[in-house]
């Protein structure tokens, strides 16, 4: 089967250009408040994982990836959300790209 993935899976630990925390993806694809824009994952510090409901979730996007020291779990449900994220962007970006000049 060939699978090309355009998310990293839930439960990837990743470390970030110029920050030396290591990061536990927790999620994909959610709304910054702050910024007003939609970032590919939310992330807390590893190997503390969540600790406190007052604690922020680190979202960033699959650019600012600067090595993955661990590729999460993946399975038929994980290959089928990611399509699903990849057509949903490819949406959004053919949207975007209608009303551009």
């Amino acid at each position: 089967m060939i699978f090309s993935k355009h998310y990293l899976p839930v439960g990837s630990v990743v470390g970030l250009h110029d920050d030396s925390r290591r990061l536990l993806i927790i999620g994909r694809q959610l709304f910054s408040e702050t910024n007003q824009v939609i970032r590919d994952y939310a992330a807390v510090n590893y190997p503390n994982g969540y600790t406190d409901a007052k604690e922020q979730f680190i979202l960033f996007n699959h650019q600012d990836i600067h090595v993955v020291y661990h590729y999460g779990y993946v399975d038929e449900k994980e290959m089928q959300l990611d399509a699903l994220l990849a057509e949903a962007e490819k949406r959004e970006d053919d949207d975007h790209g209608d009303n551009s000049i």
